[in-house]
Protein backbone atom coordinates (compact mmCIF):
# COMPACT_ATOMS: atom_id res chain seq x y z
CA UNK A 1 0.00 0.00 0.00
CA UNK A 2 1.30 3.87 -0.70
CA UNK A 3 2.46 6.01 1.46
CA UNK A 4 0.07 8.53 0.66
CA UNK A 5 -2.60 5.83 1.62
CA UNK A 6 -1.46 5.32 4.82
CA UNK A 7 -1.65 9.22 5.34
CA UNK A 8 -5.45 8.75 5.82
CA UNK A 9 -5.55 5.89 7.83
CA UNK A 10 -5.03 5.67 12.06
CA UNK A 11 -5.86 2.74 14.25
CA UNK A 12 -8.17 2.68 16.83
CA UNK A 13 -9.10 0.42 19.21
CA UNK A 14 -12.57 -0.52 19.94
CA UNK A 15 -14.71 -1.38 22.90
CA UNK A 16 -13.37 -5.20 22.83
CA UNK A 17 -9.79 -4.38 22.85
CA UNK A 18 -8.91 -5.03 18.96
CA UNK A 19 -7.32 -2.49 16.80
CA UNK A 20 -8.58 -1.77 13.60
CA UNK A 21 -7.95 0.68 10.87
CA UNK A 22 -10.34 3.63 10.51
CA UNK A 23 -9.74 6.14 7.57
CA UNK A 24 -9.14 9.61 8.59
CA UNK A 25 -8.61 13.24 7.00
CA UNK A 26 -12.11 13.31 5.36
CA UNK A 27 -13.63 15.37 8.07
CA UNK A 28 -16.31 12.17 8.69
CA UNK A 29 -17.53 12.14 12.59
CA UNK A 30 -19.53 8.98 13.37
CA UNK A 31 -22.61 9.57 15.16
CA UNK A 32 -22.71 7.47 17.98
CA UNK A 33 -26.57 5.60 19.70
CA UNK A 34 -26.87 8.20 22.12
CA UNK A 35 -25.64 11.33 19.84
CA UNK A 36 -28.45 10.16 17.14
CA UNK A 37 -30.59 9.88 20.86
CA UNK A 38 -29.87 12.89 21.42
CA UNK A 39 -30.50 14.95 17.96
CA UNK A 40 -33.99 13.16 17.84
CA UNK A 41 -35.34 15.45 21.19
CA UNK A 42 -33.91 18.61 19.37
CA UNK A 43 -35.96 18.49 16.65
CA UNK A 44 -38.99 17.96 18.72
CA UNK A 45 -38.44 21.11 19.83
CA UNK A 46 -37.68 22.24 16.28
CA UNK A 47 -41.14 21.29 14.93
CA UNK A 48 -43.73 24.24 14.24
CA UNK A 49 -46.32 24.55 16.96
CA UNK A 50 -50.06 25.04 16.17
CA UNK A 51 -51.75 28.48 17.36
CA UNK A 52 -54.39 27.86 19.60
CA UNK A 53 -58.27 28.60 19.73
CA UNK A 54 -58.77 27.95 15.86
CA UNK A 55 -55.49 26.87 15.02
CA UNK A 56 -54.04 27.90 11.11
CA UNK A 57 -56.08 30.06 8.45
CA UNK A 58 -56.37 28.58 5.75
CA UNK A 59 -56.79 32.15 3.76
CA UNK A 60 -53.34 32.79 5.03
CA UNK A 61 -51.75 30.86 2.34
CA UNK A 62 -47.90 32.34 3.08
CA UNK A 63 -48.60 31.06 7.06
CA UNK A 64 -49.61 27.73 5.82
CA UNK A 65 -47.04 27.10 3.20
CA UNK A 66 -44.16 28.52 6.13
CA UNK A 67 -45.51 26.28 8.74
CA UNK A 68 -45.71 23.33 6.19
CA UNK A 69 -41.80 23.87 4.99
CA UNK A 70 -41.13 24.12 8.88
CA UNK A 71 -42.26 20.43 9.52
CA UNK A 72 -40.89 19.18 5.84
CA UNK A 73 -37.37 20.11 7.05
CA UNK A 74 -37.78 18.62 10.62
CA UNK A 75 -38.92 15.10 8.99
CA UNK A 76 -36.36 15.00 6.48
CA UNK A 77 -33.94 15.95 8.98
CA UNK A 78 -35.51 13.02 10.97
CA UNK A 79 -34.95 10.66 7.85
CA UNK A 80 -31.53 11.40 7.39
CA UNK A 81 -30.55 10.93 11.32
CA UNK A 82 -31.94 7.42 10.56
CA UNK A 83 -29.87 7.06 8.17
CA UNK A 84 -26.59 7.02 10.48
CA UNK A 85 -28.21 4.22 12.91
CA UNK A 86 -26.89 1.49 10.78
CA UNK A 87 -23.52 2.42 11.17
CA UNK A 88 -23.55 3.41 14.41
CA UNK A 89 -25.03 -0.25 14.91
CA UNK A 90 -22.20 -1.89 12.71
CA UNK A 91 -20.79 -4.78 13.81
CA UNK A 92 -19.43 -7.88 11.43
CA UNK A 93 -21.89 -10.83 11.58
CA UNK A 94 -20.36 -12.86 13.51
CA UNK A 95 -19.78 -10.65 16.57
CA UNK A 96 -22.71 -9.90 17.43
CA UNK A 97 -24.93 -12.56 19.46
CA UNK A 98 -28.26 -13.99 19.23
CA UNK A 99 -29.78 -11.85 21.24
CA UNK A 100 -27.84 -8.61 20.34
CA UNK A 101 -29.51 -9.32 16.82
CA UNK A 102 -32.86 -9.74 17.82
CA UNK A 103 -32.56 -6.33 19.90
CA UNK A 104 -31.14 -4.87 16.26
CA UNK A 105 -34.22 -6.62 14.71
CA UNK A 106 -36.76 -5.25 16.61
CA UNK A 107 -35.09 -1.70 16.30
CA UNK A 108 -34.75 -1.96 12.28
CA UNK A 109 -38.30 -3.08 12.49
CA UNK A 110 -39.35 0.11 14.78
CA UNK A 111 -37.54 2.59 12.70
CA UNK A 112 -39.60 1.12 9.34
CA UNK A 113 -42.52 2.02 11.39
CA UNK A 114 -42.07 5.32 12.09
CA UNK A 115 -40.96 6.29 9.15
CA UNK A 116 -43.51 4.76 7.14
CA UNK A 117 -46.53 6.40 9.45
CA UNK A 118 -45.27 9.91 8.67
CA UNK A 119 -44.25 9.09 4.72
CA UNK A 120 -48.00 7.94 4.28
CA UNK A 121 -49.68 10.14 6.84
CA UNK A 122 -48.13 13.49 7.23
CA UNK A 123 -45.40 13.94 4.09
CA UNK A 124 -48.40 14.00 1.42
CA UNK A 125 -50.16 17.16 2.79
CA UNK A 126 -47.20 18.79 3.62
CA UNK A 127 -46.56 18.23 -0.66
CA UNK A 128 -49.81 18.95 -1.96
CA UNK A 129 -48.86 22.14 0.03
CA UNK A 130 -45.67 23.19 -0.56
CA UNK A 131 -45.11 21.42 -4.50
CA UNK A 132 -48.68 22.04 -6.26
CA UNK A 133 -49.00 20.45 -9.80
CA UNK A 134 -47.88 23.50 -12.38
CA UNK A 135 -47.92 23.48 -15.94
CA UNK A 136 -46.16 25.62 -18.19
CA UNK A 137 -48.91 27.83 -20.81
CA UNK A 138 -48.76 30.17 -22.56
CA UNK A 139 -49.56 34.19 -20.94
CA UNK A 140 -49.77 35.85 -24.20
CA UNK A 141 -48.92 36.21 -28.08
CA UNK A 142 -47.21 39.19 -28.91
CA UNK A 143 -47.30 39.93 -32.96
CA UNK A 144 -44.77 42.20 -34.74
CA UNK A 145 -43.89 43.12 -37.79
CA UNK A 146 -40.55 43.43 -39.53
CA UNK A 147 -40.98 44.24 -43.47
CA UNK A 148 -43.38 42.22 -44.62
CA UNK A 149 -43.03 39.43 -42.55
CA UNK A 150 -45.33 38.64 -39.07
CA UNK A 151 -43.25 37.71 -36.19
CA UNK A 152 -45.16 36.04 -33.17
CA UNK A 153 -43.60 35.33 -29.80
CA UNK A 154 -45.40 33.88 -27.10
CA UNK A 155 -44.38 34.44 -23.28
CA UNK A 156 -44.72 31.54 -20.89
CA UNK A 157 -45.76 31.29 -17.60
CA UNK A 158 -46.22 28.63 -14.62
CA UNK A 159 -49.26 28.50 -13.33
CA UNK A 160 -50.76 26.36 -10.76
CA UNK A 161 -52.78 23.21 -12.65
CA UNK A 162 -56.03 23.58 -10.04
CA UNK A 163 -55.74 26.15 -7.64
CA UNK A 164 -59.42 24.73 -6.30
CA UNK A 165 -57.31 21.65 -5.36
CA UNK A 166 -54.55 23.74 -3.60
CA UNK A 167 -56.74 25.24 -1.43
CA UNK A 168 -58.45 22.28 -0.63
CA UNK A 169 -54.88 21.09 0.87
CA UNK A 170 -54.77 24.21 2.88
CA UNK A 171 -57.29 23.67 4.73
CA UNK A 172 -56.89 20.23 5.01
CA UNK A 173 -53.72 20.92 6.13
CA UNK A 174 -54.74 23.50 8.41
CA UNK A 175 -57.66 20.87 10.19
CA UNK A 176 -55.41 18.37 10.70
CA UNK A 177 -52.03 20.34 11.72
CA UNK A 178 -52.59 19.32 15.69
CA UNK A 179 -52.82 15.81 14.99
CA UNK A 180 -50.25 16.05 11.92
CA UNK A 181 -47.65 17.75 14.71
CA UNK A 182 -48.87 14.54 16.91
CA UNK A 183 -48.21 12.21 14.93
CA UNK A 184 -44.61 13.28 14.42
CA UNK A 185 -43.90 13.84 18.34
CA UNK A 186 -45.10 10.50 18.75
CA UNK A 187 -43.06 8.85 16.33
CA UNK A 188 -40.11 11.09 17.51
CA UNK A 189 -40.64 10.03 21.30
CA UNK A 190 -41.02 6.53 20.69
CA UNK A 191 -37.84 6.49 18.20
CA UNK A 192 -35.67 8.40 21.18
CA UNK A 193 -37.19 6.01 23.61
CA UNK A 194 -36.61 2.74 21.16
CA UNK A 195 -33.09 3.82 20.97
CA UNK A 196 -32.51 3.56 24.95
CA UNK A 197 -33.89 0.05 25.49
CA UNK A 198 -31.95 -0.92 22.53
CA UNK A 199 -28.92 0.55 24.24
CA UNK A 200 -30.38 -0.54 27.50
CA UNK A 201 -29.73 -4.68 26.16
CA UNK A 202 -26.72 -3.88 24.21
CA UNK A 203 -25.45 -3.32 27.69
CA UNK A 204 -27.04 -6.24 29.20
CA UNK A 205 -26.15 -8.62 26.33
CA UNK A 206 -22.11 -6.89 26.79
CA UNK A 207 -22.55 -7.72 30.36
CA UNK A 208 -23.37 -11.39 29.90
CA UNK A 209 -21.45 -11.97 27.39
CA UNK A 210 -18.26 -10.84 29.45
CA UNK A 211 -19.82 -12.71 32.75
CA UNK A 212 -19.66 -16.12 30.06
CA UNK A 213 -16.07 -16.07 28.85
CA UNK A 214 -15.00 -15.19 32.15
CA UNK A 215 -12.25 -18.10 34.02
Amino acid sequence: MSSSSNDHKKRRKTENGKKEEELVGDGYESLSMKDIQDRIIELCHRIPTVPEGEGMNPDDADAVKDWAAQLQAVVEEFNLLLCCISAATYKWGSERSGAADQSLNVLSAELGNSQDQISSSVTPRLTNVLAPTVDLVIEKTITTKEGDAEIKKNEFVVKIVDPDFLILCRKILCRNAKLLRQVCLANFHKIHRCIGDYLIAEKKDSNHDSRGFSY
